[in-house]
Formats: C-alpha cells, sequence, structure tokens
C-alpha cells in the first residue's frame, strides 16, 4: 500500500512488514464447539440411517437397497429414496465435520506469541504515534489480556534455548532504552527501531564459544591453584554442575546430549585432578 490508511488497512500493513507481530485470535471454544455440534448432527444422523436401513432390510421390496448401490440410488414406486437421501446428507455433513477436525489439529499443533511480540503489538496499538488506537469496536478488544490462551502466531519467533530468548526479549530492549536508541534510527512513521535477528545470533555464537573455552579453561586453573583434595573435588562438583547447566539454557542439546557432554567435561577434569598434585611451583 502506498499510503497508510487508518484502522485495519493499517494493522495488516503492519503484521505484513513484521510477521512475527502476525497475532490472531485462534478461536479454539467457538471451533470446538463447531466440532462438538457436527459430531452431535452426525450421531443423530447415524442412528437416522441405521433405523431406515434396518427397515428397507425388513421390507421385500426394498432389501435389495443394501445390496446393489444403483437400486439404492433410484427412486422406489412411491417416488422416494430416503435412504440415499440421507446418506447424501451424511456425507455433507461428514465432509464438514472432517475439513473442521483437520483445521482444528492444526491450530492446536501452531504455537501462540512470543511474551514480548504480543507485549510489543499491544503497546504499539495503544501509542499515539504508531496504531493510536486503530480499531473503534469491540473487536479493539481482540487483543486483550483474557484472550492470551486463544493466540496464534502467524511466524512466531522462537530461540531453541533460553539463553536466546533471554538475550533478544530482556537484554536487546534494555539496551535499547539505554543505548540503542541514541545510535539507531527508527523505521519512517515509527518509533520502531529493527534489529536483525541474524546478526543477534551471530553475537549469540560469540558468547556461546567464549563460554565453552573459558568454563573446563577455568576450572583447571582454579584446580591448579587448590592444594586440598576436598576442596578440589568440591570445586570438580561445582564446576561439573555449571556446565551441565550452562548446556541446559545455552544451547538446543537434548538431554542425552547434555548428559554426554558433562561426563566427557568431568572426565577431563578428574584426569587433571589425578595426573597433578596441585603443588604450586
Amino acid at each position: 500500500m502506498s499510503e497508510t490508511i487508518e484502522g485495519y488497512p493499517q494493522i495488516a500493513q503492519f503484521m505484513s512488514e513484521h510477521k512475527e507481530l502476525g497475532i490472531l485470535r485462534r478461536f479454539g471454544e467457538l471451533n470446538m464447539l463447531t466440532l462438538l455440534h457436527l459430531q452431535a448432527e452426525l450421531m443423530h444422523l447415524e442412528e437416522a440411517y441405521s433405523r431406515l436401513s434396518e427397515a428397507d432390510e425388513k421390507s421385500s421390496s426394498r432389501a435389495y437397497r443394501s445390496r446393489d448401490w444403483w437400486s439404492l440410488t433410484q427412486l422406489d414406486c412411491n417416488g422416494n429414496r430416503e435412504q440415499w437421501d440421507l446418506l447424501l446428507q451424511i456425507r455433507e455433513t461428514l465432509d464438514k465435520y472432517n475439513r473442521q477436525l483437520r483445521q482444528q489439529i492444526w491450530l492446536a499443533d501452531r504455537l501462540g506469541p512470543n511474551d514480548y511480540d504480543l507485549s510489543f503489538f499491544r503497546d504499539w496499538l495503544k501509542h499515539p504515534r504508531m496504531g493510536n488506537f486503530p480499531l473503534r469496536g469491540i473487536d479493539r478488544k481482540a487483543w486483550d489480556p483474557i484472550y492470551d490462551h486463544d493466540f496464534i502466531a502467524i511466524q512466531r519467533r522462537t530461540s531453541v534455548d533460553p539463553f536466546s530468548r533471554w538475550f533478544i526479549n530482556i537484554i536487546i530492549p534494555k539496551f535499547h532504552s539505554l543505548i540503542g536508541h541514541r545510535i539507531t534510527t527508527p523505521l519512517p512513521r515509527t518509533e520502531i527501531t529493527n534489529y536483525k535477528e541474524s546478526i543477534l545470533l551471530k553475537i549469540l555464537d560469540v558468547l556461546r564459544t567464549v563460554l565453552a573455552c573459558l568454563l573446563p579453561v577455568s576450572c583447571i586453573v582454579v584446580l591448579y591453584f587448590v592444594t586440598s583434595m576436598r576442596a578440589r573435588l568440591g570445586i570438580l562438583i561445582g564446576f561439573t554442575a555449571i556446565f551441565s547447566l550452562c548446556l541446559s539454557l545455552v544451547t538446543g542439546a537434548t538431554r542425552i546430549e547434555v548428559f554426554a557432554a558433562t561426563s566427557a567435561f568431568a572426565a577431563v577434569q578428574i584426569v587433571f585432578l589425578s595426573g597433578n598434585s596441585g603443588q604450586i611451583p
């Protein structure tokens, strides 16, 4: 759009430019209610079909309908074909039910928005120089906190580990409020500053690499300067626990990977411990 029109066009343009802020309601309760009603309707149709097919089976003139599809679809001498018409109704309702069920399964698998993104979008809606309350009807309440359980994100920003989430959602906003707003330029007609996620992820990779190098070396240095075997064992246990915690928080490693890496870390430290008396020359 060349010009921003207030209201829904304004929100649509904003969401299309920042897809992680494409936050909508999934209407889980209404979807489930629709499914339940369709299920109930199908059960009644199923019961009606069962009664009708049993009645036809007992009739000498209509018993062949369960064995001959063509006869089932043709009008009888009274000009009706109740069983086939009912089957067509069941087919139509069943198709609606199956489509609704597939959609509900898909919606249930979709993640909700990132907490920071949801908070930012709400602030954008209220900010005088951004959204400025663009909606006027009851639909302006679509993003109220009472619907937090019902939101779906079109393209959720996901971080594979807690450290990345903490860095992007906590550290970067604090950095921006203290320093970033002085050295960056907001996007036109907004007060939004865009920090490229690819750059942030590279910074995170550097921090992870530095941490991975420092932990083993730090442990060895501390063990070298401590002479008491009891203290050394305590330090070894402490560093091993810290290493395991860092793996869990800073990487996306699985539990078995954390266990294997921690075992290797402990083994290296034990080799150093057993091969060095700890006496400072």
